[in-house]
């Protein structure tokens, strides 16, 4: 490819995409690394590592993250569709290893190691099953199987549960709650079927029973969430942390109590910005990540396929719940559930995921659906 093809492919792209909302996941990712910088050394210490070991990981996947975003920017439709049921069919086959190996972390083993990295195969499996979803979902026609014929949303459906068994055998019961809603609301954007959605409604409820009396690991929580007046250490000094930052924050790198919280630079990142920052970053970090999701679901309804709608608003409304989720259980309004900060939180697999959800979104939103790949 020549240079003035490459410049003709850049300048079509630039112009094709959603910029603005370029560039806010872009700044909130440099953001999240600048966040990772003050809030992990405390953490490093204590596990007895280098001191920027979390900022110097959290680096090398933020890039590959930006590179993966660009990749999917730049696919056309199909070659999404192709690459969406490859690639969900090499992390299923990942979790199930996870799963064999039993690589426990944090009591769940949901870890794979590759090249001295810990992958979340799960995490990199949500992007590509929600265009699977949605695949499925747009299909008018029945989908032959051998010699039975199937509508696509009984098949979405089936595979969501099928996938679901091995998220609770994991367990990762966040993970199919948010999936279940996200297909809900593919559901719902599709065209409401009531007998679909109650069987999906269904689904999720015999997985949460079954989730309940059988492990006890999500049994503890809740229960422990709704009666117990125990305090949760880590919930208690997010608290304190948010009513430590007030407005304007203590300063980078300048917070107390964030050291006394073990998961300062994952999944209770949150207050460790309002400590440092202040309610006014946090404000506009929501803020950002809410003008993320509506430009995003405004220019999906603009899509000239029901696929390229159900896929982007799908993404979009996995990425929108999780960080609500997250921030939620900072706040006490949630049990603790071990979701991630899109963008912001230290997290290899959470980095690359989001980096694949943005680059599908920007693709599928592009204002003329080329197929420049």
């Amino acid at each position: 490819m020549d240079k003035i093809s490459i410049y003709k492919l850049s300048h079509s792209w630039i112009k094709s995409i959603d910029v603005l909302n370029l560039f806010l996941i872009v700044l909130l990712t440099f953001l999240g690394l600048l966040f990772v910088t003050t809030a992990s050394p405390s953490v490093a210490k204590l596990k007895g590592l280098d001191e920027f070991y979390f900022v110097k990981k959290h680096g090398f996947f933020m890039i590959i993250s930006f590179v993966f975003l660009l990749f999917f920017s730049f696919c056309s439709k199909k070659v999404i569709i192709y690459g969406s049921f490859f690639s969900s069919t090499a992390f299923t086959i990942l979790m199930i290893v996870s799963l064999i190996q039993n690589s426990i972390n944090n009591g769940a083993s949901r870890w794979v190691s590759i090249m001295g990295y810990s992958l979340q195969p799960s995490e990199l499996l949500k992007p590509f099953l929600i265009v699977i979803l949605a695949y499925l979902i747009s299909r008018k026609k029945r989908i032959k199987i051998k010699s039975f014929f199937f509508e696509g949303k009984i098949l979405a459906l089936g595979i969501l549960i099928s996938i679901s068994v091995i998220l609770i055998k994991q367990p990762n019961y966040s993970m199919v709650a948010i999936l279940f809603f996200v297909l809900l609301f593919q559901f719902f954007i599709s065209g409401i079927n009531m007998k679909l959605v109650s069987s999906t409604i269904f689904a999720g409820l015999i997985f949460s029973v079954f989730s309940f009396y059988s492990y006890p690991h999500v049994k503890n929580r809740i229960i422990h969430y709704i009666f117990s007046d125990k305090p949760n250490y880590q919930v208690e000094k997010s608290i304190q942390a948010y009513k430590s930052g007030g407005l304007f924050g203590t300063g980078p790198g300048e917070g107390k109590v964030k050291k006394n919280i073990p998961d300062a630079h994952t999944d209770f990142i949150f207050p460790v910005i309002a400590e440092e920052y202040g309610a006014i970053v946090c404000i506009l970090i929501i803020s950002m990540i809410f003008i993320i999701f509506f430009r995003g679901l405004y220019r999906a309804s603009k899509a000239e396929n029901l696929f390229s709608l159900l896929s982007s608003s799908g993404l979009l409304v996995l990425f929108l719940i999780q960080a609500l989720i997250n921030i939620s259980v900072s706040l006490k309004i949630l049990p603790t559930t071990g979701v991630t900060l899109p963008l912001i939180s230290y997290g290899g697999s959470s980095l690359l995921s989001t980096g694949i959800i943005m680059g599908i979104i920007l693709a599928l939103t592009r204002k003329k659906f080329g197929t420049n790949f």
